[in-house]
């Protein structure tokens, strides 16, 4: 398995090393850009938020990132908890949130289990073959990977909706109700919202809100609560 982090400190790029020897580490996000491009093995990527005093360019690394590639596990690991809600929102599929400033024995225990969390992620994917789903979009089909969806979303009360995908997202001309008895995966949780099952990560039930692994985080309506009853929360 092949790391890549990008860390400008040097104290930090030492602690990291200590626990991945084999990293690929530099401060330079068009450094790391580039040896990602040049591996097509699979790999697991550590991200600073702050990089050379630029709060967000860990955020703005990953979003490039994701660009062309929606599979490699993203690790943020960062002194700045106060971004991890945006980090979420930012739609890069962030594994895990370590941080920096908490003692050694945390910090190495957090990191193996992020990384261990990385390596069954991989594996799933890898493991999982195409489940194409063919979707009306009004009088003609679309075609699409059931796995590369996260959820569907409606488009303003309009007759559209939006299918969220990893990297991309497509409107069609259907409903949040046709969408949801498409496939069994499918839940309908929100009259404008229908996830896929295996992307949900936490049911928040207290705040009546899901969230997915790809970080979103979308509303459970009173209606449809119960398509939910069999998660933890």
């Amino acid at each position: 398995m092949n790391f890549y982090v990008l860390e400008d400190d040097p104290i930090g790029q030492r602690r990291i090393q200590h626990y991945l020897p084999t990293s690929f580490i530099t401060a330079s996000p068009t450094k790391l850009l580039t040896a990602l491009a040049a591996d097509t093995h699979p790999k697991i990527i550590l991200l600073d938020l702050e990089i050379k005093g630029l709060l967000h360019a860990g955020i703005n690394t990953a979003k490039m990132i994701r660009q062309t590639d929606c599979v490699s596990p993203i690790i943020i690991i960062t002194t700045h908890d106060e971004l991890s809600l945006q980090t979420f929102q930012s739609h890069i599929s962030a594994l895990d949130f370590i941080q920096k400033a908490q003692p050694e024995a945390q910090f190495g225990k957090k990191l193996q289990h992020a990384v261990q969390m990385a390596y069954q992620r991989l594996n799933q994917f890898e493991l999982k073959l195409p489940v194409w789903l063919t979707i009306h979009n009004g009088a003609h089909t679309e075609t699409f990977d059931l796995n590369t969806i996260s959820h569907v979303s409606s488009n303003n009360g309009r007759h559209y909706i939006n299918v969220h995908q990893s990297n991309t997202t497509t409107q069609i001309r259907n409903t949040i109700k046709q969408i949801s008895q498409s496939h069994d995966k499918f839940l309908q949780i929100h009259a404008s919202f229908c996830v896929n099952h295996d992307f949900i990560q936490q049911y928040r039930r207290k705040d009546n809100v899901l969230l997915l692994t790809t970080g979103d985080l979308l509303p459970v309506s009173r209606r449809f609560k119960h398509n939910l009853s069999n998660l933890q929360p």
